[in-house]
């Protein structure tokens, strides 16, 4: 409930009991009263430190979304936080949070996300603890004192609050600063993670406390900002006052998060890696995961370059089927067994033979001479993806689109466009405009609406007039870079049961990955090869998957990435 810990003086106390039992929500104001069971707290582990440290975790547009969700309405005369702005100063980058730009007149639904992933903390707590201090997110009538004082910070126990850190700006924005200060210098604070803490009840003393193993760095940093922890009268009134020993703070924390959020100290679960000893046979060992039995269709692709391979992920979803890949000269032994294994209807290869030889064609037919075999391979990787879309789908009402000049953007359209049921067309995205050939296979296959994965400089704003003045519905997901643009796509799908995590970087991986993503509906993400990036890390844990996959060895994605490791 404050940003420090402080000695606390006898003639305080009653005051400051008042004050701490001001700030009890009443129950069933944040959610669902029933949401929250106090058997569940556990002192040590108040919330997860991959759930605290979340930049990304909402946009702005989601934080006010929220915001109108939770407020019951504004009475007249006060101005509440769904519609709170103000002038915001610029503040300058350093050791805890990035730079921000001053605005002329700011919501507090954008303050609380630009400041969230500006100190990479989520907005989810920043909305919590506004809640928990002075109720903002459902007050009806907040007047000025609460927006002063909005997240406590600066407010010491013994003294008047620091002026220079009043407004709801600075609360937020120092409040979340603070959170990696304790992070950054843990051996300047009372509370540490990874050791027991003797952590008390109450201001008072004489209320006692307990020996308390702190499990991380998050909780840790909530006890160096409220230094108090629930005593059990407190946690037998969940959604009420307990007794002059109880203190609220970090109950009340915990228990909104829960009722606003669902379990803040759930973990993401451990990966599980598909991992050959080389691209071919990470493919082979993907398709055996995603396809144990048969399979009805094998799209077999070059694994030495990557335009031909982009289109088909989606489009051997949608047939029910796998990626496979071979070099261009002859196909390996293990592949040719696991066509075999599967005893698809028909195999589709992917490129003309410049890209997979007639070699390897030769020894696909002398499987089984009466399968269906064919070749679909363009005069360029763009003719190529046209021709698996019209392969592959008789009609489509969606489609995604995405540069064929470099891979990450639409190895990531894969799943999304098999969820939508469409394929991915790949267009030259440094054209001025919309070619005709796109336009003619989108008309025939009846499309009406478009995804345009990458920002300008990847698919041109040319390219997206085009598309809009063919009468279709377009929506363009860009990103900063290629995780955050997998990530926007990854958000698409909501909670999943599975999420598949591939190299950003390299392409193999993923041409197999994309197609048992889209057969599993699950999302394809992107990591660096040492650290996993916060936009991939942030979609993941928006995604609550029960289980992630991670495609290829420990040179392409090392174990740290593997494990959630943020990079810096």
């Amino acid at each position: 409930m404050r940003a420090r810990s402080r000695t606390i003086v006898a003639g305080l106390i009653a005051a400051l009991v008042g004050s701490l039992l001001a700030v009890v929500p009443s129950p069933g104001t944040e959610g669902s009263a029933s949401a929250a069971v106090a058997a569940d707290f556990d002192p040590g582990l108040i919330i997860s430190d991959e759930r605290f440290y979340d930049g990304l975790a909402m946009t702005a547009g989601e934080v006010q979304s929220f915001i109108d969700a939770k407020h019951p309405g504004c009475n007249s005369g006060y101005t509440c936080l769904d519609t709170y702005a103000q002038r915001t100063p610029s503040m300058a980058g350093d050791a805890y949070c990035d730079a921000l730009s001053g605005r002329a007149s700011e919501s507090a639904a954008s303050i609380i996300a630009r400041v969230g992933q500006a100190c990479d903390i989520s907005q989810r707590y920043l909305l919590v603890l506004l809640q928990k201090e002075q109720s903002l997110v459902t007050h009806r009538s907040p007047n000025s004192v609460r927006y002063e004082k909005a997240t406590g910070f600066g407010c010491p126990d013994t003294a008047p609050c620091d002026p220079s850190v009043g407004g709801f700006f600075y609360q937020v924005y120092y409040g979340a600063r603070q959170f990696q200060r304790y992070a950054a210098h843990p051996e300047r604070w009372n509370h540490r993670a990874g050791v027991v803490n003797q952590v008390r009840f109450h201001p008072n003393a004489a209320c006692g406390s307990s020996p308390v193993l702190i499990r991380n760095q998050a909780t840790a940093g909530l006890y160096n900002y409220t230094p108090y922890q629930p005593n059990a009268a407190a946690l037998a009134n969940l959604y009420g006052e307990g007794d002059a020993c109880s203190a609220y703070g970090n109950r009340n924390t915990w228990r909104i998060w829960t009722d606003w959020f669902g379990d803040p100290t759930e973990p993401l679960p451990s990966a599980q890696r598909i991992a050959g000893a080389d691209r071919y046979s990470t493919a082979v060992e993907i398709s055996r995961r995603a396809f144990p039995e048969r399979a009805e269709v094998v799209y077999l692709a070059s694994g030495e370059s990557f335009p031909d391979g982009l289109a088909a992920g989606p489009a051997a979803a949608a047939q029910g089927g796998p990626v496979l890949l071979t070099p261009r000269g002859s196909a390996p032994t293990l592949v040719l067994d696991e066509i075999e294994r599967l005893q698809p209807r028909e195999v589709v290869i992917v490129g003309g033979e410049p890209s997979v030889s007639a070699a390897v064609e030769t020894a696909v037919r002398e499987l089984a001479p009466a399968r269906t075999l064919v070749r679909l391979g363009g005069t360029d990787r763009f003719h190529t993806s046209r021709l698996i879309a019209e392969h592959a789908f008789d009609s489509a009402g969606s489609a995604l689109v995405a540069t064929g000049l470099k891979f990450p953007d639409a190895l990531a359209a894969g799943p999304f466009a098999a969820r939508r049921q469409g394929p991915v067309l790949l267009v030259n995205g440094d054209s001025s405009t919309l070619d005709a050939a796109t336009r003619g296979t989108l008309e025939r296959l009846g499309v009406g609406w478009v995804g345009v994965v990458g920002d300008a400089s990847s698919v041109s704003a040319g390219i997206a007039a085009g598309l809009t003045s063919a009468q279709i519905d377009v929506a363009r997901y860009a990103g900063a870079d290629r995780f955050a643009t997998a990530a926007q796509l990854a958000r698409e799908f909501g909670v999943v049961d599975t999420a598949y995590l591939s190299s950003g970087t390299g392409f193999p991986d993923a041409l197999a990955g994309a197609a048992a993503a889209g057969a599993d509906g699950a999302p394809l993400l992107l990591s660096r090869q040492w650290c996993m990036p916060a936009a991939t890390r942030s979609a993941l844990i928006t995604a609550e998957p029960d289980e992630v996959l991670v495609l290829g060895g420990l040179p392409t994605i090392s174990q740290p990435a593997a494990s959630y490791a943020r990079c810096p």
